[in-house]
């Protein structure tokens, strides 16, 4: 089912002990957030129904209570959101105050039945880049690219206003520089779960004569023979050239 969220009005069925319950989720949600926060006193006491969400931090609780609820919601595989068709398994950029640009998978959309109109809620799933993993990453930072994420088990739920773009998140073995020109193009090799990476970076391939995991933001050069790379800088060339290139255990091969 595909929905454009900028046009959101539609007919809503639903019977009463159905509304009652909803209505007592949205009112036990406003209640909360009434108390720590201020800013709520500014939401008129009409219809705003997306307006009462947006500021209020308790979207996980409202989805899982409205999922329970039959005829409550609906479930989406495709939404329509500025422009920009957002899908399950979409990788997407959200923008925070507090953290900036941000990547996360589409796990889960569905549209919360409220006032004749959906009120939709995604659930992702984060991705975390290397700043945010220093203390595990430690001796290997340098082996980790800029554009690097690692998939985590870290869920959250977001309105659709805060998507800013698409991204593509590029599996590394089929990662290739050129593609990586886009502001929101990354690559994934490992997973970050229980707290942990997984694989470990220890046991990524490993290359050059430093015995190090690649990272494509570094200079190589691949050997003409045996195909394996090598920093530019372990083997000591300032200006890689337009060269043919042997390693050395290629040479006594010979």
């Amino acid at each position: 089912m595909k929905i454009d969220f900028n046009s959101l009005m539609r007919e809503a069925n639903m019977d009463e002990e159905t509304e009652k319950k909803l209505n007592e989720i949205f009112h036990s949600i406003k209640l909360e957030y009434d108390q720590n926060q201020e800013a709520l006193k500014k939401i008129n006491k009409t219809n705003d129904l997306v307006g009462q969400v947006r500021h209020c931090q308790s979207l996980s609780a409202l989805f899982y209570h409205a999922k329970n609820l039959e005829n409550s919601h609906k479930v989406f595989k495709t939404i329509k959101i500025n422009n920009l068709n957002i899908k399950q398994n979409s990788d997407i950029v959200i923008y925070t105050k507090e953290d900036g640009h941000c990547v996360a998978k589409v796990i889960e959309i569905i549209g919360v039945i409220r006032f004749q109109q959906y009120t939709p809620i995604i659930k992702i799933q984060w991705y975390y880049s290397k700043n945010n993993l220093k203390k595990i990453i430690q001796k290997y930072l340098n082996c980790i690219g800029e554009k690097e994420l690692f998939l985590s088990d870290h869920y959250d739920f977001i309105q659709p206003d805060t998507i800013i773009s698409l991204a593509e998140v590029l599996d590394f073995k089929d990662l290739d520089m050129k593609n990586i020109i886009n502001d929101f193009t990354f690559f994934c090799r490992s997973f970050y779960r229980n707290k942990q990476i997984i694989p470990p970076i220890q046991k990524w391939s490993k290359h050059c004569l430093c015995k190090l995991p690649m990272n494509p933001d570094q200079q190589y050069i691949q050997c003409d023979i045996c195909y394996k790379w090598f920093h530019q800088q372990c083997l000591g060339i300032k200006q890689i050239q337009h060269f043919a290139y042997v390693c050395e255990k290629c040479k006594k091969q010979k």
